[in-house]
C-alpha cells in the first residue's frame, strides 16, 4: 500500500449515515415516549367503538406498509454504497419499530373480535353522544307524543333504539328518535340500545323502513321516504322501490301525487305532515295543473289552520272555480189601473213583494184587504 492510501481518509456512505441519523433514536423515542396503546384509549368493552377499531386498524396496516417500503428502500441503497454493518444496523431499527406496529395491530384485532360479539346486544348508550340524523324520525301528532310519553312514564322500554357507530367514537340514530326526545325531556343519562352494523349509506333508507311498518306514519312522510329513495338511485323506478318496501307499486305511485302540489304547499305539508292526506292531496294536484294555484293555496292553509277538513276544503276550491251565475234582472213591476190611472204598482223579488200606490189614501184604504186576504192564504196552508 502507498504513502498516499495510508493518509487517505476511510471512505464514509453518506446516504446510509444520513438514513441513520434520521433513525438512530428512533427505539429509544419509542420506549420514552410508547404511545397510549388503542385497546386503553377506549372502552372497549362498549360495543359503540367497532367502527372506531376498524378505522385505525386500517390505519396501522398501511403504516405497516411504508415501513416495509422504507425497509425495501433502505436494503437498496446501502447495498449501492454502504458496508453491511450499516445496512444490517438501519434493518434492525426498522424492524423493531415494525414490531412494535404488528403488537399494536394484535392488540387492536383482540378489541375488534370483543367489540363484535356484543354486536346486536342491548347496552346503555349515553345520551350525549348520540347524534339525530335530519329526516329520519317519525312525525308524531301532540296527541300521538302525549300518549307514548305517558307509556314511557308508567312502563318499561322493551324495544332498544337502534344506533350505529361512527369512528369519531358517536353514535348516530338510525330509529328510536321520539323515544330518544322521551329519554332527554326526563333528563335520563342513558338509553337502551342495539347496534347497527351495516352500511351507513343506508342509515336513511333503513330509517325510513323501520317507520314505514307503524300505522301511523302518514301519507306525506311516506311520499318524502320515497321521493328521497328516488332521489339517491336515478336508476331506480317506483317498481323498485315498491318491491324493496314489500308494497304494492299503486301505493308509491299514487303517494307521488304529493310531488305535483305547489312547491309553497310542501313547504307547508312538511311542517304539518298529518294535515293532508293522499286523496285530498290528488284532487289538489289536479287542480293546481290546470293552473288553480291561488285556490289550492287556499284550500291548504285552511287544512293546516283547522278551520276546514280535507273534504270541506278542496269542494271550496272546486267552487271557486265555476263561473258565476250572471245576477237576475229585477222583474217588471205589475201596474193595477183604474180606468187608464194608474191604481197601483206590485214588484216580486223572491221573498218580497212591493206594492206601490199612487196616493197615501189609496194605501191605507188597501192595507186592511190586503192584510185580510194575506190571512186568508195563511189559514189555506194549515
Amino acid at each position: 500500500m502507498s504513502d498516499k492510501d495510508e493518509k487517505r481518509p476511510p471512505r464514509v456512505n453518506k446516504l446510509a449515515a444520513r438514513l441513520l441519523g434520521q433513525t438512530a433514536n428512533l427505539e429509544r423515542n419509542v420506549s420514552e415516549h410508547p404511545p397510549t396503546p388503542i385497546a386503553s384509549q377506549r372502552n372497549v368493552t362498549m360495543p359503540g367503538q367497532l367502527g372506531a377499531f376498524r378505522l385505525e386498524a386500517q390505519k396501522y396496516q398501511a403504516k405497516i406498509d411504508e415501513l416495509q417500503q422504507q425497509l425495501t428502500e433502505a436494503g437498496a441503497r446501502a447495498a449501492a454504497g454502504g458496508t453491511d454493518v450499516e445496512s444490517a444496523a438501519l434493518r434492525e431499527e426498522l424492524e423493531q419499530l415494525q414490531a412494535a406496529s404488528r403488537a399494536e395491530i394484535e392488540a387492536l384485532k383482540a378489541s375488534l373480535d370483543e367489540a363484535a360479539r356484543n354486536v346486536g346486544k342491548p347496552f346503555d348508550a349515553p345520551m350525549n353522544r348520540i347524534r339525530k340524523i335530519p329526516g329520519r324520525q317519525r312525525y308524531l301528532t301532540p296527541d300521538e307524543k302525549a300518549a307514548l310519553y305517558a307509556n314511557l312514564d308508567n312502563n318499561k322500554m322493551l324495544t332498544p333504539v337502534t344506533l350505529r357507530p361512527t369512528p369519531d367514537g358517536w353514535f348516530d340514530m338510525v330509529s328510536g328518535h321520539n323515544r330518544y326526545d322521551y329519554h332527554e325531556d326526563r333528563g335520563r343519562p342513558t338509553i337502551s340500545s342495539v347496534l347497527d352494523m351495516s352500511e351507513d349509506a343506508h342509515g336513511d333508507r333503513d330509517a325510513f323502513y323501520a317507520n314505514l311498518l307503524h300505522n301511523s306514519l302518514t301519507d306525506y312522510a311516506k311520499y318524502v321516504g320515497f321521493k328521497k329513495l328516488l332521489l339517491e338511485d336515478p336508476a331506480a323506478t317506483i317498481a323498485d322501490v315498491a318491491k324493496h318496501a314489500g308494497v304494492p307499486r299503486s301505493t308509491v305511485a299514487n303517494l307521488m301525487v304529493f310531488g305535483e302540489l305547489p312547491k309553497e304547499a310542501l313547504a307547508l305539508l312538511d311542517a304539518h305532515q298529518d294535515k293532508l292526506g293522499r286523496s285530498a292531496a290528488a284532487e289538489l294536484a289536479a287542480l293546481h295543473g290546470k293552473g288553480h294555484t291561488a285556490s289550492v293555496m287556499e284550500a291548504i292553509r285552511a287544512v293546516v289552520a283547522g278551520t276546514a277538513s280535507q273534504s270541506d276544503a278542496v269542494a271550496t276550491a272546486k267552487r271557486a272555480l265555476r263561473p258565476a251565475a250572471p245576477p237576475r234582472p229585477p222583474a217588471e213591476p205589475t201596474t193595477v189601473r183604474s180606468g187608464r190611472a194608474t191604481y197601483c204598482k206590485a214588484q216580486h223579488a223572491k221573498k218580497v213583494l212591493r206594492l206601490e200606490f199612487n196616493s197615501e189614501v189609496d194605501a191605507e184604504l188597501a192595507l186592511p184587504e190586503v192584510l185580510a186576504a194575506l190571512q186568508r192564504l195563511a189559514e189555506g196552508k194549515k
